[in-house]
């Protein structure tokens, strides 16, 4: 469903009567649907088998069921809705946005259906789009962490980083439990050169998940450049520890390892490197 260091959706499904979302950040309630709004019967029943469908992978019969509660119910923002999430899985991005557009049709303040048309956006390549989509999701409903984690990455898809960090740290101050957050955030302040920042976000990654390697090669990335090499070799290692077969890794750590006049180490490290395919 998410791919890593790609995006952020809401992949929650929407019930007739209450919400099952699950963000990737943390589990959260979100808004209901349109207040007083009851379903039919078989739709409910219907809506309820797409979602085991979809949870299994079975995302075309998911569709089809779906489809036959649309049938039953066409006035469902909901089912319009985990249609969409379906079709995304599917990467059949236009269709999802046209399920989206229901949705929201239907029920103007739906925020997830805003988020998730504009990850599809985002999905084509069209982060402008993306944007609007996630500012009307954030104005409905600013205290989900996953609409600003993914509005920072649409930034950061941008390379606008500095653009990017107060989205991240917003989203981490809703749900700072996610050590895959506090590593995007490192990220962007890595590009924008705020080393002790990413000090801080790496050791907040590390204390959720000590096994992250994004997290350790971002803190010995950053005390590379404050010139703090031995601790780097340390962090280097303990990134290697988790990934041994990355390339890049590897090779920051014959820069380091050089900057130390450890030459022959050095060489060792970049020997590796090109072993496993990377190209310098």
């Amino acid at each position: 469903m998410t791919k890593l260091f790609t995006g952020y959706k809401t992949y929650g499904f929407w019930l007739s009567t209450i919400v099952l979302a699950v963000l990737v950040l943390s589990a959260l309630a979100c808004q209901a649907g349109p207040q007083g709004y009851k379903s039919n019967p078989e739709a409910i029943a219907l809506n309820e088998r797409g979602i085991k469908m979809y949870s299994e992978g079975a995302y075309d019969k998911a569709v089809l069921n779906f489809d036959l509660a649309l049938e039953k119910d066409p006035s469902n923002p909901a089912v319009y809705f985990n249609k969409g999430q379906s079709l995304d899985a599917m990467k059949k991005f236009d269709q999802a946005i046209q399920c989206y557009d229901q949705a929201i049709q239907l029920d103007p303040n739906f925020a997830d259906a805003w988020n998730n048309r504009g990850m599809s956006y985002l999905d084509k390549s069209q982060s402008d789009k993306a944007l609007e989509n996630l500012d009307k999701a954030i104005a409905i409903n600013g205290n989900v962490a996953g609409y600003w984690a993914n509005k920072g990455l649409v930034y950061a898809g941008q390379e606008k980083y500095k653009e990017a960090i107060p989205c991240y740290i917003k989203a981490a101050s809703l749900g700072s439990d996610n050590s895959e957050l506090w590593d995007r955030l490192a990220y962007a302040q890595m590009k924008s050169l705020l080393y002790e920042d990413v000090l801080k976000s790496t050791d907040k990654s590390i204390s959720l998940n000590s096994s992250g390697a994004f997290a350790w090669g971002y803190k010995a990335k950053a005390l590379h450049e404050l010139r703090r090499y031995d601790e780097a070799i340390v962090a280097f290692d303990k990134a290697l520890a988790i990934d041994v077969n990355n390339p890049a890794l590897w090779y920051s750590k014959g820069l380091t390892l050089e900057t130390l006049k450890r030459d022959a180490e050095a060489k060792r490290c970049y020997d590796k490197a090109r072993a496993l395919g990377y190209r310098f």
